[in-house]
């Protein structure tokens, strides 16, 4: 699977991603690290509840995009293998 940032300015492979979520010092910003420890910013919203929101739909669409059974796989993979980071 892989996320789009907010912006659209970034392309990140889930694989490659070790550590995901809010800000230390923004929690309203969702932020990654990848398995080079890089830092790398997704996205910012008005709250830090919706913020976590944004976080449970990355989690759900990665449940569903690992979990594809193999009747139908290619609907299941073609639904979430992108995960685009909302605007708001």
């Amino acid at each position: 699977m892989i996320i789009v940032s907010q912006d659209k300015d970034l392309v990140i492979n889930f694989e490659n991603i070790t550590v995901i979520g809010l800000a230390t010092n923004n929690p309203k910003e969702i932020d990654s690290i990848t398995v080079d420890k890089k830092e790398q910013y997704l996205g910012e919203y008005k709250t830090e509840e919706r913020a976590k929101e944004v976080l449970k739909e990355i989690i759900q669409s990665y449940r569903e995009y690992r979990t594809a059974e193999v009747d139908g796989y290619t609907n299941v993979l073609q639904k979430t293998a992108v995960y685009e980071i909302p605007e708001e």
